[in-house]
């Protein structure tokens, strides 16, 4: 009777202040298969094919995200206007979105006062390299000179380019959540460990393969965190416990998976991406990818729409677009006029052969995990509850110099205050001078040392 009694007081004792979390199951490692008990959100998702279930199919939004990656010139500019164009809007009335992996060339070709703009018009921006080549492949061919990245190196890159983007495009370094890998290089993960490291909430840079989609009857995987391995073929993707060196008690649920999935049209050419990148030994297979001599705007169309309709019919797992800046040197006019199509498409008014607009929502990645983390049905959606754009401007040709003459004020008002401090110390030096008060404190210091030299000689 006893033990009956301390068990049900231990009971009513113990359970208000631990409620079993996914966070405090994982922290004890004694389940290590994802499931619903353990791992719940906002804290924690499992790699699988499912939505979160507090909001039914039918009042899930289906997320679509277009991701550029790259060094981001001026020259870039004319197309994603034509493609962020303020007259495609989202249901809820707002414009559609999207997000910018911004890398860096090292001789100043960063348009980073493009990226400003894009981040005022609700773009995210998010982080790439400083110098946008492969991290883990020698894709430049630099043989002995090729240094690949390590955990001290891949830190050291990361936030160095963290900083550039705060610095040059005036974004607050909390704004600044999202990374990816260049070139989607599979080869390595030290990157991962940099992530956790400076607060970045995601990574978009590994890519589910045809066999793991086939696998899933044919589901895209939604976005996961890293609390327990992947559910998909991925060997570089780090687990917890090589991330936390053993300690018991770390978490990786604060940095997310966005998985990119194959594509592929008609059921041919499968790619992971949606132009060929010829990149060798960097894990992605691209040699059944649409030869670039058959590139058009229509089939780049074809392949962007009927990928979509794979996520949109089946389990709605956002639609991660990823897009290289570098494909506008050479297919600008072809890829902006397929990009262009495609969102027009689907965010028309009426059904026009692709779907209604009532629940397909243009999103930077960041957007899109807030509502992972908090799901929200269509309706306080569209009641501008989530995804709100109330108070921003929209306009993509506002001019730079407009941008950079704030910067350079903002940049000569440091320098007058420095100047200002430096004058003051040197007014106040002279004004000790002019009342001699320095000169007699010096006087004083030198007879102080004659005295001392002179009295240890003789005494």
């Amino acid at each position: 009777m006893k033990n009956l009694i301390f068990l049900l007081s231990f009971v009513l004792f113990y359970l208000p202040y631990n409620d079993f979390t996914a966070q405090e199951m994982i922290k004890t490692e004694k389940i290590e298969e994802c499931n619903f008990l353990n791992c719940r959100l906002p804290l924690c998702k499992c790699s699988d094919t499912d939505r979160p279930m507090s909001v039914h199919f039918d009042d899930t939004p289906m997320m679509v995200s277009l991701t550029f990656n790259g060094v981001l010139t001026s020259s870039h500019s004319r197309y994603i206007k034509k493609i962020l164009n303020p007259l495609y809007k989202n249901p809820n009335g707002c414009p559609i979105q999207a997000t910018f992996f911004i890398a860096e060339t090292g001789n100043g070709t960063t348009d980073y006062c493009f990226a400003q703009t894009l981040f005022n018009n609700n773009n995210e921006i998010g982080v790439s390299a400083p110098k946008y080549s492969c991290p883990y492949t020698d894709c430049d061919s630099l043989g002995q000179y090729f240094r690949k990245w390590r955990s001290d190196s891949a830190e050291e890159n990361i936030l160095k380019q963290k900083k550039n983007i705060a610095n040059k495009s005036r974004i607050n370094k909390s704004f600044l959540r999202g990374f990816r890998v260049p070139f989607l290089d599979q080869r390595g993960n030290a990157h991962f460990k940099a992530l956790k490291k400076f607060g970045f909430k995601y990574d978009s840079s590994v890519v589910v393969g045809p066999e793991d989609i086939k696998r899933h009857n044919g589901l895209r995987l939604w976005p996961h965190t890293m609390d327990f391995p992947a559910n998909y073929s991925c060997p570089t993707c780090p687990t917890k416990k090589s991330l936390c060196n053993g300690q018991s008690n770390c978490s990786m649920s604060s940095v997310w998976i966005f998985p990119l999935h194959y594509l592929n049209v008609e059921s041919k050419f499968p790619c992971p991406t949606l132009i060929r990148d010829d990149i060798a030994d960097n894990r992605l297979e691209n040699k059944n990818c649409l030869p670039k001599e058959l590139i058009n705007s229509t089939i780049l169309t074809d392949f962007l729409v009927e990928n979509f309709k794979r996520h949109y019919t089946t389990n709605k797992a956002p639609y991660i677009i990823n897009i290289e800046l570098s494909w506008f040197d050479k297919f600008g006019d072809v890829l902006t006029e397929a990009l262009v199509d495609f969102v027009s498409k689907a965010t028309t008014v009426k059904p026009d052969g692709l779907v209604k607009k009532t629940d397909v929502y243009f999103l930077s990645i960041a957007r899109i995990l807030d509502w992972i983390e908090y799901p929200a049905p269509l309706n306080v959606i569209a009641s501008k509850w989530l995804w709100d754009c109330d108070g921003v401007h929209f306009d993509y040709d506002e001019e730079c110099d407009s941008i950079k003459k704030v910067m350079e004020a903002a940049e000569e008002l440091e320098e007058a205050k420095r100047r200002n401090q430096t004058a003051r110390l040197e007014l106040h030096t002279e004004t000790l001078f002019k009342n001699g008060i320095l000169s007699t404190v010096i006087a004083v210091f030198l007879f102080s040392i004659v005295f001392t030299i002179l009295y240890d000689k003789y005494s």
